[in-house]
């Protein structure tokens, strides 16, 4: 399998991470505008969210591993 989404190279590996972090950061700005509102629902999606983007995260380095060690 060898399309274009399959193939990463550092500059498409850091969009990526960067793409991430950027979305974290608003999970967590929005996790800190629900403490004050105290809506449980959006809390559990939210939280779901950050973990996808952990993991997705994790991959990304892992790619990035593996490209540095490839060349």
């Amino acid at each position: 399998h060898n399309s274009k989404k399959a193939n990463y190279n550092q500059k498409k590996i850091d969009k990526h991470l960067e793409y991430i972090e950027t979305k974290t950061q608003e999970y967590l700005n929005a996790l800190a505008q629900n403490d004050a509102q105290e809506t449980s629902t959006t809390l559990t999606n939210i939280q779901q969210k950050i973990e996808r983007l952990k993991q997705n995260k994790i991959k990304y380095e892992l790619l990035e591993e593996q490209l540095k060690t490839s060349g």
